[in-house]
């Protein structure tokens, strides 16, 4: 018999079993020991379902892995390493993202509220996502996390904290209300992740805004001229 993780799509068989957690051949999901977890993102077995012969079969690689993955590397490669260009544009996208559906930032409470919301209530990322916001610092905890595996896969490549999307988002939405640039620390926890965010500088909006002028300006000026 075969079940599926609801978070992050692994699938146990039972025919083979689990070598690497000592779990023998022919040992089925309800005979499973109380201690064992999902091997990608440490879930218990309680969030496996299982798998008839006739059930669909699920992707061997969830699309936003997929996506993660490749825009990491490919963002990396063009900005360099180490360059926080790479944290600060995969969190924008999250975050035009959640604008297409009409959603706003008002507050940082609410950012981070929309920031879980998007990524536990709706898109299943991970089992739950906790934040606490202190008079310097905002901390996160992200438990049993979809994309562990891929994030692990990336830093053993030397892509480094720039792979966590809820780093990057919340890090972008806080920016949106807040107008600082925030600094990511960001540990292994367990399946999860244990994340310090820091405000670092203020962003010189007027500045910002000129340069978009000026750029929506020369582009505008080049289409006349076609």
């Amino acid at each position: 018999m075969k079940y599926h993780c609801e978070i992050c799509s692994y699938i146990y068989d039972s025919k083979q079993g689990d070598p690497e957690q000592n779990i023998a051949a022919a040992t089925d999901l309800e005979d499973l020991p109380s201690t064992w977890v999902c091997p990608q993102c440490g879930v218990g077995k309680e969030n496996f379902y299982p798998l008839s012969e006739d059930s669909p079969v699920p992707p061997g690689e969830a699309p936003q892995n997929i996506m993660i993955m490749a825009l990491t590397q490919s963002l990396w490669q063009i900005c360099g390493r180490g360059s926080c260009a790479v944290t600060r544009e995969i969190g924008k996208l999250f975050i035009t993202q959640l604008k297409s559906q009409g959603i706003t930032l008002d507050n940082k409470e609410h950012a981070l509220e929309m920031v879980k919301d998007y990524f536990i209530n709706v898109n299943r990322f991970a089992r739950d996502m906790d934040y606490e916001i202190k008079e310097d610092t905002v901390e996160i905890e992200v438990k049993n996390c979809r994309f562990f595996g891929t994030c692990s896969k990336l830093e053993d490549q030397s892509v480094l904290i720039t792979t966590c999307p809820y780093s990057n988002t919340a890090a972008a939405a806080l920016e949106e209300v807040s107008g600082f640039r925030y600094r990511i620390e960001k540990t292994q926890k367990d399946f999860g992740h244990h994340i310090v965010l820091t405000p670092i500088s203020e962003i010189n909006r007027k500045r910002t805004i000129k340069i978009k002028n000026k750029i929506k300006k020369l582009n505008e000026m080049g289409e006349k001229e076609f």
